[in-house]
């Protein structure tokens, strides 16, 4: 038969909680349903799967999860076979129950060294003895309960960060579908980008035409081929979202991608004379240009080569407008491209750091 004892310091926001045959930080666990960010750092977790995890799982379809863990058995060298056996199965145990890609919103940490107990939402907190395991019932656990939006809050600023920082983040395997989804986001976006250098640039150059230039006299550019580049840097944006921001650990690998340089590639595509010279249709423009003269049968020859050289002229105006502005679109796509490449690197990073937890 359980028993748990509160002792009130300041009543209504901290007491001393201690208990056997019970949870010490039952009071967090019933608060699980109503938070939204839930945050555990423990010694161990279950040997067996447990209702600990259980409500961790359920909490997070619609709460953001955090747990920091050490994994017993684990230790920096191992002088014999037996112990590296005990250990690699309490690695591949622990990294497999706590595989965020199995967990809606779970962001999971590994730290070596830890040996604190924290329980809490943004509403409640509980430090003590405990772990955040079945086994930890057994034992006489005492700690603190602490209440309240103010207090929480320092502990949330303050500590947890701590604790979360020296950890290392395990990702499962994730981390290569990451680094494959930022490598095709980054080849539509050059591909559609590639279709308008095509309609813009032309090759000169004597015996081979291997010198690049901006065609000034005769571009081809179309408004489909802007809103296709639009529309993939869009799906950026969005898969960012979706992949990266909501995902707990790799929230700052989305802010390596310059999404500030591709709302300017919007913003140049769409209100600088590049879209106005996409828009143009000489062949329309003509016609309306002839539309509009009074001009007889016999003057017809003469009045269709004018309206065409004044249509051409008036490409060619456009072309030269619109030549500074897209040049600095191709820049500006240059650097999302290298901002791309930065966030790549920085998975690579995290793949190598996480492959450290299994020292086996």
């Amino acid at each position: 038969m359980g028993k748990t004892t509160i002792i009130p310091l300041i009543p209504g926001q901290i007491d001393i909680v201690t208990s056997v045959g019970e949870f010490n930080f039952q009071e967090v666990l019933d608060d699980f349903p109503n938070a939204e960010k839930i945050f555990v750092t423990t010694y161990n977790i279950s040997a067996q799967r447990s209702k600990l995890l259980q409500a961790l799982e359920d909490a997070a379809t619609h709460a953001e999860v955090r747990i920091v863990t050490n994994i017993p058995d684990r230790y920096d060298q191992y002088y014999g076979r037996a112990p590296r056996e005990r250990a690699a199965e309490s690695i591949e145990r622990y990294t497999e129950r706590l595989d965020p890609g199995q967990f809606e919103s779970l962001a999971t940490a590994f730290n070596f060294k830890n040996h604190s107990k924290v329980v809490m939402t943004e509403n409640i907190a509980y430090i003590g003895s405990a772990n955040f395991s079945d086994e930890s019932k057994r034992s006489r656990e005492t700690g603190f309960i602490i209440r309240g939006h103010d207090l929480v809050a320092k502990i949330s600023d303050n500590l947890v960060p701590i604790l979360i920082g020296e950890g290392i983040p395990y990702f499962g395997g994730m981390l290569d579908d990451k680094k494959l989804l930022l490598s095709y986001l980054l080849s539509r976006m050059e591909g559609a980008a590639s279709t308008i250098r095509d309609e813009l640039f032309t090759f000169v150059g004597h015996p081979l035409e291997d010198i690049e230039i901006y065609n000034i006299h005769d571009p081809w550019l179309t408004t489909k081929s802007i809103d296709a580049l639009i529309e993939e840097l869009d799906a950026i944006d969005a898969e960012l979202d979706n992949e990266f921001r909501t995902v707990g650990g790799l929230e700052h690998v989305s802010e390596l991608i310059d999404i500030d340089t591709i709302n300017k590639i919007k913003d140049i595509c769409y209100s600088s004379p590049i879209y106005e010279l996409a828009e143009f249709d000489a062949v329309e423009h003509a016609g309306n240009l002839l539309s509009s003269w009074s001009v007889h049968n016999e003057d017809m020859n003469d009045a269709s080569q004018t309206a065409t050289d004044r249509a051409a002229d008036k490409q060619y105006d456009l072309a030269v407008e619109a030549e500074e502005p897209v040049k600095k679109l191709f820049d500006l796509l240059e650097r999302v491209k290298e901002s791309f490449q930065a966030a790549v690197k920085e998975l690579d990073r995290l793949e190598k750091q996480q492959a450290k937890i299994d020292n086996t």
